[in-house]
């Protein structure tokens, strides 16, 4: 903590905003706080160029994205949806209008360092190897080839429900990064998604050991008509994995679960459903095992924390 705060006194949050930025952001942030987040950005993207973002910088930069807007005091904006979808500015200005709110001036740098607190109140993580991050689509990752994982935790594209680039670019105008050229998969049609899913799990035998496991977060979409984990059931049909079951999870959804249609244990599943497949068990080396899972590491997380119950059932 001390190399935070240290840091982010040394930062200038009163340099002049670059002239090119867009006055439809104020929709979000009062002027004054507009400023530091610009102040902030520039900072970040400077050192980035020059080859010096150390961790610290990484962290306020992880740290500033995870509050750039949402529904308290606790982030940089006026009240908005919470922090993991950037509305459009004509969304936010409607908004602003039924509530009748200007967005208030923050001190975004007492809010990181707040924030950054509490996710260090139980200390630093403690030591690991070096991580190896890439980025590309998961059915083709020649980088990572000659490893035998244990463990893969990911989430497809829920077909065309989702629209990443639109939820993100406020994320990505902060980061430097241009929405528009980030390829994401979408499916309108289910079975084309059957195919993607398939190409996914021909790379994931190649990377997992017998016996490794899948969690694969899917969901229901299109009003529950679509049941995602029965399609990737279907998808893995005759490759070496075997679908051990659904996890489902029981809890009482708030915030950005409303969202998404998720009414707390009867309709929309998004954050609920986890799928496991397994890659193989004593005597059957050559199997890897699944458990299709609407929301695993969601679900993980709740029931951990104890705040839910969760239920294996067949697929």
């Amino acid at each position: 903590m001390d190399d935070i705060r240290a840091r982010l006194k040394e930062i200038d949050f009163g340099r002049a905003m670059p002239a090119d930025t867009s006055p439809d952001l104020t929709v979000f942030y009062h002027h004054a706080t507009l400023q530091q987040v610009c102040a902030l950005r520039a900072y970040l993207l400077e050192r980035e160029a020059r080859g010096r973002l150390d961790s610290t910088d990484q962290w306020i930069r992880m740290v500033a994205i995870n509050r750039l807007t949402g529904h308290s005091p606790g982030f940089f904006s006026g009240y908005t949806l919470p922090p993991n979808q950037a509305v459009s500015v004509e969304a936010q200005r409607k908004i602003n209008e039924a509530r009748r709110q200007i967005p208030p001036p923050r001190d975004i740098a007492a809010i990181i360092s707040k924030k950054s607190s509490s996710l260090l109140a139980d200390g630093a993580p403690p030591g690991h190897p070096p991580a190896f991050l890439t980025t590309g689509p998961a059915y083709a990752t020649p980088e990572i080839r000659g490893i035998e994982a244990a463990l893969i935790v990911t989430s497809p594209p829920f077909l065309d429900i989702v629209d990443y680039e639109g939820d993100n670019w406020l994320r990505c105008w902060f980061a430097g990064i241009d929405a528009k050229s980030v390829a994401i998969a979408r499916y309108m049609d289910v079975r084309a998604w059957e195919g993607f899913v398939r190409q996914c799990f021909h790379e994931f035998a190649n990377i997992l050991r017998p016996g490794a496991l899948v969690a694969f977060e899917v969901s229901e979409v299109r009003g529950g008509k679509i049941l995602l984990e029965r399609h990737v059931a279907s998808a893995v049909a005759g490759l070496p994995f075997e679908v051990i079951g659904v996890m489902l999870n029981q809890q009482k959804f708030t915030k950005t679960a409303n969202c998404w249609g998720v009414a707390n244990n009867r309709s929309g599943r998004t954050p609920i459903e986890s799928c496991w497949l397994n890659s193989g068990e004593k005597g059957r080396p050559d199997r890897r095992r699944i458990i299709v899972a609407p929301c695993c590491v969601s679900a993980l997380g709740w029931r951990l924390r104890g705040k839910a119950r969760s239920a294996a059932v067949p697929v």
